[in-house]
């Protein structure tokens, strides 16, 4: 055992439970069921309390269960509702722990491992989980263990009263293999997850507890029937991985908060996230990485979650630049935050993180008169936490042949990707590119004193320039994967002083179609 806590939440009236709460249940006293086709027959796949009360039970045939209370309110199952169903629950455990992982059809998985001491204790926080369902509507059983499969195991299985209940969960905390053995030995071989088919040839073998299959020789025991058997037990008792997957990845590093009270008020909600951001600092500084990208999620006493995310253009880990971005991106959302209820618990994600280069800090001496990269920094972090990380850009340069694309923009936030080499100024101070491009390049008509050289008058928006000097030409070859034409670039002056870049696209003789020209840029 590694000192892992997990919390199995089992709901095995989750389809009719869903049903009630949608007003679709018999508003008299007929019991509900659910159906669907196994099998060529109809069977029943999910029972309400009053259904279970009648002696109506899973996997009977719609017919008998018809024929036994010909009253009863028949529902098709939808699988679909169903998991989404589950997945809002999943969504709702989040304010528990961030590492929420779906067990379909009707379970779930919670690693709960350090959050227990936020609710009083991890016996506390299963209480009050299933209490807190319990008022929304959904049966549940909840177990705690070190493993997923032992949780696994009592939430569904365990049969004892309801304090020896409560005995049996606390005493299965224990860290050593021994101890979860002996609470898993009395349980059926169904509590190993097994597969139908696996746990009904155990049974024929006369194999009906989990201490019966420790007890079979292991070797040949495996050999015959029992592969899964022994996989699920090594799995329940920690002797073996099991690779569970998230709902949602796990925040590399998170704080959470829960309160007595729940809080409505924008300066409660920065108190909150001013102890969140100290608290996420310490663990930072331990990895020596600064915050990209955190999310301030509160969990509503509704049962809603509202996120409140800010992006860091370089790794950050100081609190005080870290308010300054909540405050203003809280300023901005304030009004959407909806705080009727209130908020009942808050936890900080830090999605993206970095490791901090110490040695890269701006020195001392450095002019006042010049932003170092610090502060340019600061300032797209606030600029963008007010506007939004899409308005806030900055210039990026692509190694690309075609000048339309050699050049763009990207979210000041995001980092840069890597470029092809600087292309240093002429010696003789002539600029060869324009300083405003049009896109697309604009047609124009040309005339030229040979077919294949510069202009000498090109007509563009209905006016006709004519040109004192031209320079060229500049061949600019395409992507031949995508068939682009080569272009033919020439600067040229007009009678006024106004310089053009201009281009013609194809040459003569080569085709049908004559060679086309476009004006692409204007110089200074």
């Amino acid at each position: 055992m590694n000192g892992a806590r997990w919390l199995a939440i089992y709901l095995p009236r989750l389809a009719t439970d869903r049903l009630i709460r949608s007003g679709r249940a018999p508003d008299d006293d007929r019991a509900l069921v659910v159906y669907a086709k196994q099998a060529n027959a109809y069977q029943l796949t999910g029972v309400d309390a009053r259904a279970s009360a009648l002696g109506l039970r899973l996997a009977m045939s719609l017919a008998d269960a018809r024929a036994m209370q010909p009253s009863l309110e028949a529902v098709e199952a939808d699988p679909e509702e169903d998991n989404r169903a589950l997945d809002n629950i999943a969504a709702w455990c989040e304010r528990f722990t961030p590492v929420v992982v779906l067990d379909s059809p009707e379970g779930l998985f919670l690693d709960i491992t350090g959050c227990g001491h936020l609710f009083g204790g991890e016996e506390q926080l299963r209480q009050h989980i299933v209490t807190r369902l319990r008022a929304q509507g959904f049966v549940s059983r909840a177990a705690i263990a070190p493993t997923p499969g032992a949780a696994w195991a009592f939430a569904r299985h365990a049969t004892q009263k309801p304090a020896n209940l409560r005995d049996q969960l606390q005493a299965s905390l224990t860290d050593t293999n021994e101890g979860v053995a002996a609470k898993l030995s009395p349980l059926p071989v169904e509590a190993l997850r097994l597969d139908p088919q696996p746990a009904a040839l155990l049974r024929r073998l006369g194999l009906k507890t989990i201490g019966q299959v420790m007890q079979a020789p292991r070797a040949s025991f495996t050999a015959r029937a029992g592969a899964q058997a022994m996989l699920r037990l090594d799995q329940a008792l920690g002797r073996a991985q099991e690779a569970l997957t998230p709902r949602r990845p796990a925040p590399m590093v998170f704080a959470l908060r829960r309160f007595v009270e729940p809080i409505f008020s924008a300066e409660a909600v920065l108190r909150v996230a001013e102890d969140l951001c100290a608290d996420a600092a310490e663990k930072l500084e331990l990895r020596g990485a600064g915050v990209l990208r955190a999310e301030l999620i509160l969990f509503g006493v509704d049962g809603r979650d509202r996120v409140i995310g800010v992006n860091v253009s370089r790794p950050l880990r100081a609190v005080k630049p870290l308010m300054r971005l909540f405050r203003e991106k809280l300023n901005v959302i304030a009004e959407n935050l909806d705080a009727e209820f209130g908020f009942e618990a808050a936890r900080l994600d830090v999605v993206r993180l970095a490791t901090i280069d110490e040695s890269a800090r701006t020195l001392a001496g450095v002019e006042e008169t010049a932003a170092s990269a610090e502060q340019i920094s600061s300032i797209v972090d606030v600029l963008s936490a007010r506007l939004g990380p899409k308005r806030v850009l900055r210039a990026q340069v692509h190694d690309e042949h075609a000048p339309e694309r050699a050049a763009g923009w990207r979210s000041a936030l995001g980092k840069p990707k890597k470029s092809g080499p600087v292309v240093k100024p002429a010696r003789d101070g002539v600029q060869r590119r324009p300083i405003r491009l049009f896109a697309p390049a604009q047609t124009i008509e040309v005339m030229a004193s040979v077919p294949d050289g510069p202009p000498i008058r090109f007509r563009w928006r209905r006016v006709t320039r004519e040109v004192v000097r031209a320079e060229g030409p500049e061949r600019i070859a395409g992507d031949w994967l995508k068939r682009e034409i080569m272009r033919d670039y020439y600067r040229v002056e007009d009678k006024q002083g106004r310089r053009y870049w201009l281009y013609r696209e194809g040459h003569y003789g080569e085709g049908d179609a004559a060679p086309r020209w476009f004006v692409h840029g204007l110089f200074a």
